[in-house]
């Protein structure tokens, strides 16, 4: 982040020339090419005609929301499709189906229901997406000028990861709470100190509970930095904390009382808005009272730090004894094999040590801009004007934190990420202003430089040249999106109903282009369709069939797999190769297709 002063709020001039990034029109020409490079016509044409999907959460999030449409109770959170007859529970949000469901409600009495879908799938990101554009606009430009605020959309359209989760189709909840940790963060920024823009900032973060509980890093730190605040400037700060704490810990209440079936409202789930974390809400809420009746008393920092603290840390005590369970995070009772053969090869959830090893123009394409961003913004925090100096602190905050999370897992990136072009426009509108100005060619080569490498693509030439590799049919992403598209699965949609065990992301697909049941989805409640998937597909013929016969399949779904492998070869890999067939599976016929289908019989 740059210089908030009033040369800074206007680009200067060498001379009489002006800058072509000066003329508006230029501004939004290049906003247009990103959003152009962002938005493909092919990618929406695929997802309005063929709802092929980016990600098997988008897939999931599709079959609640046609459950919901179907008559699916609000609180009834089962995905009874998934792992059959009982199915399995899910911890997302009805808040997100919610007005998915609505539009397509909608809109089906105009183009019917297939098209409906499709348009509402697709259209639903890049809505998000302006709404993310507007926000990041309105805090650029509050604070530098209008053209560092376009050049901050422009850089948004460039943020690899970002825009990726606002890409055709991306149906899951990540983006979502993006716009709130940045609502969050705008309203926690102000100079002023409102006690209404922190209400609306404790709202955004109960909202963002209610969606999920990737954003909890985020909201605590919001709160941790109102804490310091009081400390260090006491009375004043005070209503700001308490507006706060207050509309977080009742709008969470609120908020989960309303998506919660209320026999449930006493169960603990690590991985969902539920007591525990109303627990820790209120605390925080609890804390902020006590300081309000006891401010006559708390009258230096080190009074107030050590009331914080020492109640702080009561909080965090009984936390741990009333929900010891929630300490080792929402994977609690997995199964080594689960956690090694598939949460441990999830690339979200892997380290950016592990990601910079196997993928490194990814890790360095999306992570590196993050760093840099958090290195600038927390400069401007220390040495900038005082204008700009409690918004570039917050913004220096959350991407640290992402940085720091992304060391453990990388989808920590995700939220972090939407706060990178709050420092990419300024630093590409300083560098602008630089290039024409009367300074040394180091100081504006430097400048130019770091300006760019805020911008992911920068970063992401190794990535290209991987990316066209990437394309072959052998790739793993290639052979996942050829036999999970409608046109491979249709002719599975015309056999007659079943449950089918097939590779654990091939689920969600399955569910949303056939009218089958699957044994397995990519779902950590789903334990049980998990392991029978793992070792069945990657065990001996006796391991596939006593996972069929477990798990009550009716077919045997796989995709044919070009890579060689190394080691024992699992049995179902065999079947593929046609190096091996059994009394107990009888092979059922598809045509043009690459997936390949047996009937299970389980009294051969």
């Amino acid at each position: 982040m740059t210089s908030a002063s009033t040369t800074d709020r206007l680009p200067s001039r060498a001379g009489s020339e002006r800058s072509p990034f000066d003329h508006p029109a230029v501004l939004w020409l290049l906003l247009a090419a990103g959003l152009y490079g962002l938005y493909p016509v092919g990618s929406f044409l695929d997802v309005v005609r063929h709802l092929n999907l980016p990600d098997t959460d988008d897939y999931m999030r599709l079959v609640q929301v046609r459950d919901l449409l179907a008559g699916q109770g609000w609180f009834e959170m089962v995905q009874h499709r998934l792992m059959p007859p009982a199915g399995a529970g899910m911890h997302w949000s009805r808040f997100v189906d919610a007005p998915l469901a609505g539009l397509i409600a909608a809109a089906s009495p105009l183009v019917g229901r297939p098209l409906a879908e499709g348009l509402v799938v697709a259209l639903w990101p890049p809505l998000l997406f302006c709404l993310y554009l507007g926000l990041v606009y309105r805090a650029v430009a509050a604070r530098f000028n209008r053209r560092a605020a376009m050049l901050s959309l422009f850089a948004a359209t460039q943020a690899g990861e970002l825009a990726g989760l606002f890409a055709f189709g991306r149906i899951d909840h990540h983006n979502i709470q993006i716009l709130f940790i940045l609502g969050l963060g705008m309203a926690l920024a102000g100079n002023d100190r409102s006690w209404r823009q922190a209400s609306l900032g404790g709202l955004f973060a109960a909202c963002s509970l209610a969606v999920g509980l990737e954003a909890l890093p985020f909201i605590a730190l919001g709160a941790l930095f109102l804490v310091g605040d009081w400390i260090l400037t006491g009375e004043r700060a005070l209503a700001r904390l308490l507006a706060f704490a207050l509309c977080l810990s009742g709008g969470a209440l609120v908020l989960f009382s309303a998506q919660t079936d209320p026999a449930l409202w006493l169960t603990t789930e690590c991985d969902a808005l539920s007591p525990p974390w109303l627990w820790i809400a209120g605390c925080g809420a609890g804390i902020a009272i006590g300081a309000r009746v006891l401010a006559p008393r708390l009258t230096t920092p080190l009074r107030r730090a050590a009331f914080a603290g020492s109640l702080g840390l009561a909080a965090i005590a009984a936390f741990a004894a009333l929900f010891t369970a929630c300490l080792s995070g929402p994977f609690t009772g997995m199964p080594a094999i689960v956690r090694t053969a598939w949460l441990n090869q999830v690339m979200e959830m892997l380290p950016f040590r592990t990601l910079l090893a196997t993928n490194t123009a990814e890790a360095l394409a999306n992570v590196m801009p993050l760093f840099l961003a958090a290195a600038i913004a927390g400069w401007a925090a220390w040495r900038g004007p005082l204008a700009i100096r409690r918004a570039a602190m917050l913004t220096a905050l959350f991407l640290l934190a992402g940085a720091v999370l992304v060391q453990f897992q990388f989808r920590g990136i995700y939220v972090a990420s939407g706060f990178i072009a709050l420092v990419a426009g300024p630093m590409l509108d300083r560098a602008i202003t630089l290039l024409r100005e009367d300074a040394p060619v180091r100081q504006k080569a430097a400048m130019l430089a770091g300006a760019l490498l805020l911008v992911s693509k920068v970063w992401a030439v190794p990535l290209a040249l991987a990316r066209s590799s990437d394309q072959q049919t052998g790739s793993p992403v290639a052979a996942w999106q050829s036999c999970t598209a409608q046109a491979s699965l249709a002719p599975l949609d015309r056999v007659e109903a079943g449950t089918v065990l097939a590779a654990i992301n091939n689920g969600p697909p399955i569910l949303v282009h056939t009218h089958h049941g699957v044994v397995a989805a990519p779902y950590h409640r789903a334990i049980a369709g998990l392991r029978a998937s793992i070792e069945g597909l990657d065990g001996d013929e006796a391991a596939l069939r006593h996972a069929l016969a477990d798990s009550g399949a009716t077919y045997l779904v796989l995709c044919r797999k070009a890579d060689p492998e190394t080691g024992p070869v699992p049995f179902a890999i065999r079947l593929t190769r046609s190096e091996a067939s059994v009394p107990w599976l009888e092979r059922v016929p598809l045509d043009s297709t690459p997936i390949l289908l047996w009937r299970f019989r389980a009294d051969r």
